[in-house]
């Protein structure tokens, strides 16, 4: 019986030691197929597998490597039957392959993305880079849906308890940071309205020594934990994006469109969060984007110009605008100003140098006057208490205000400082396309401007007239020396109250000689704004450098600064102009008439002598009026006769008719 059992447990032993062998060559990667021959024989010979384990001849020949010629087959795990080994074929597609291959690579790279915890960070970013593919890799459309499902359960355990799921956080945000298109892709975007949900309305700041060695309680420390990994995750976040957006428009089209990405959910972060850290990054890839020279190949550019100039216009205070006005001039100065005239248009939605008073008060509502009965029986310390009370909130109001006020007075000064100065550098620079954005800027800016850049502007856009040929204009040209002569009236009329003269006939000159290209303009009433057909003989779309004003609106502009508001009118220049005007709106359309009747019907009650113009009677002229005259005092315009305003007569807009009718019969009543 004892020899029975000691031949068991020896039988026992033999076939442990023998699965034990056969595990080892397991562990070996016996059964790949690219391993070598010798790396077999060192494995039989470490695993001590002598004749005794291996009687066959079969089982030697089983154990060989061997090439499968069909790529359609492939090799599964072996199984044992009755103690031997058997290797098992499977026939699959070569599409099932490849994404089982890549399915696999896809796992591992999301497994190490989203591994690890916050205060290991820094080195959890380095082994993400490590183990990152090189190669695109193409996911399935089962991959790709499994890769959706995991980034929706990681966005809906941070919209439930985000306190509580701040790995889920940092685990989407190394994701974002994936070299697969598609989980960087769907990464980047899931985790715009994650930050729309759980970024507060302030912005947090950093801990000082002594509060972080004094004593909280609990719910506070987990308060500040939380706001700690928000700002590291939102700062890694925008880092992510700065270096997608800064990919060339000739790289991959998978890159190209991570980038697009990237610069959209920068617009919406800047459009949401400008009160929160990191404003002045996110406000740089924006602007690093729209500077660049051929933004008609930018799909997002339309909107992150229309994001910045929201922004400029709903800032009260003038930080935002600071920022974004101190980052376009760097960036712009880099790039030599060669950048579209969108980018400088965006300031003319500026809200912060509009007048506004900070200090005004509100009206406090009535107070309705409670029944004796009603009222609450207080003590006359319990008065006292609520009297002082009012009295404290009273000044911190007062306070507030007066801060606020002082705040924004220094944002003004520094914004107009800069983009006065940014004006006169792209003057200087003789940029022909951002001309006509920067005369428009300094015609709704320019009176806000110090003394001393006066003289430069004047002398910048005297250059530019002389420049231009002016018996020789195109429609852009005509609106560019309209431009210069608003602009320069504008800049001299502000500083009236300091009593200087200056010489302005140059731009009233070139007014006169403009006035014939005026008349002859078709879209002297449109901007680009305006709704209309496209030219169908033309296949390019010419738009005017600003949309802002039309030529007939510069024009009235012009007019009114030369005759109402400064010291350029004489009673020669009236004339000449009146005669001039009539000349014109024989040609103009119909409101532009109306407006410019209206305006020498207002000429006339100042200078009464150019009702004399209107009739050939009682009047003795010396010479004959030269209409070829560039300049009004070379036309002799005393010798004038308005006749054109009898062919106004039948004109068939009925204002029209009217209006000079009147202004014909008032031309007697001056003459009496």
């Amino acid at each position: 019986m004892a020899v029975r059992k000691r031949s068991q447990k020896l039988i026992q032993e033999r076939n442990a030691k023998r699965r034990r062998q056969e595990d080892s060559l397991l562990e070996s990667g016996l059964f790949k197929e690219d391993i070598d021959e010798e790396d077999i024989n060192n494995a039989i010979d470490s695993g001590s597998a002598g004749k005794g384990s291996w009687e066959d001849e079969e089982q030697d020949y089983e154990l060989k490597p061997r090439k499968l010629d069909s790529l359609d087959v492939v090799e599964g795990l072996p199984i044992k039957i009755n103690g031997k080994l058997e290797r098992r074929m499977r026939e699959v597609s070569n599409e099932a392959v490849e994404s089982d291959s890549d399915g696999e690579r896809n796992k591992q790279e999301i497994m190490h993305s989203g591994g690890g915890d916050d205060d290991d960070h820094e080195n959890d970013h380095e082994n993400d880079h490590e183990n990152d593919h090189d190669q695109v890799v193409i996911d399935t459309e089962d991959r790709i849906l499994e890769i959706k499902e995991m980034i929706a359960e990681l966005v809906e355990n941070i919209m439930e308890e985000p306190e509580e799921h701040t790995s889920a956080l940092t685990r989407l945000r190394k994701m974002a940071e994936s070299k697969n298109p598609n989980t960087c892709k769907f990464s980047l975007l899931a985790l715009v309205p994650v930050w729309k949900y759980i970024i507060p309305g302030y912005r947090i700041r950093p801990l000082t020594e002594v509060e972080k060695k004094e004593k909280v309680s609990k719910d506070v420390a987990k308060l500040r934990n939380f706001e700690e990994k928000i700002v590291l995750n939102y700062k890694l976040y925008v880092d992510n994006l700065s270096v997608l957006a800064r990919t060339a428009n000739n790289e991959s089209p998978i890159k190209v469109g991570l980038a697009n990405v990237a610069l959209t959910a920068a617009v919406e972060l800047a459009g949401s969060f400008s009160h929160f850290n990191f404003r002045q990054e996110v406000l740089t890839i924006i602007i690093r984007r729209v500077c660049k020279p051929n933004p008609s190949a930018d799909p997002v550019f339309q909107k992150a110009i229309k994001c910045l100039e929201v922004l400029l216009s709903e800032d009260d205070e003038g930080n935002v605008a600071l920022d974004i006005l101190r980052i376009i001039s760097k960036t712009m100065k880099v790039r030599s100003y060669n950048v579209d005239e969108s980018v400088l248009n965006i300031f003319l939605s500026l809200d912060i140098l509009n007048d506004y008073n900070s200090n005004t008060k509100f009206d406090e509502p009535t107070k309705l006057k409670q029944k004796k009965k009603d009222r609450v029986h207080l003590s006359k310390k319990q008065r006292k208490a609520r009297k002082e009370m009012k009295e404290i909130e009273e000044e911190m109001r007062k306070a507030e205000q007066a801060v606020s006020a002082e705040e924004r007075e220094k944002n003004q000064g520094e914004i107009l400082k800069l983009l006065l100065t940014l004006y006169l550098n792209i003057l200087k620079a003789s940029n022909s396309r951002l001309i006509g954005s920067v005369l428009e800027g300094l015609a709704k800016f320019g009176h806000m401007a110090n003394f001393d850049l006066l003289g430069d502007f004047l002398t910048v856009m005297k250059e530019i007239i002389a420049e231009a040929k002016l018996d020789d204009l195109s429609a852009s040209e005509v609106r560019k020396v309209l431009l210069c002569i608003v602009t320069a009236f504008s800049l001299v009329t502000n500083h009236n109250h300091m009593k200087i003269s200056v010489d302005l006939s140059t731009f009233v000159d070139a007014l006169y000689a403009l006035l014939p290209y005026i008349s002859l303009d078709a879209d002297i009433e449109f901007s680009q704004k305006t709704l209309r057909l496209a030219d169908p003989l033309n296949n390019e779309l010419i738009k005017p450098s600003v949309n802002v004003s039309t030529k007939a609106e510069l024009l009235l502009k012009a007019l009114d600064h030369i005759f109402f508001r400064s010291k350029s009118s004489t009673k020669q220049r009236a004339s000449a102009f009146t005669k001039r005007l009539y000349m014109t709106i024989t040609h103009t359309p119909e409101r532009t008439t109306i407006a410019i009747l209206k305006f020498l019907d207002k000429l006339m009650t100042k200078y009464s002598e150019i009702g004399g113009l209107y009739s050939t009677e009682d009047r003795i002229g010396n010479g004959n009026f030269h209409m070829e005259a560039s300049t009004p005092g070379r036309s002799n315009s005393e010798a004038a006769t308005i006749w054109e305003n009898t062919l106004l007569f039948n004109h068939y807009c009925p204002t029209v008719a009217s209006a000079s009718k009147t202004l014909f019969n008032r031309s007697r009543e001056t003459l009496k």
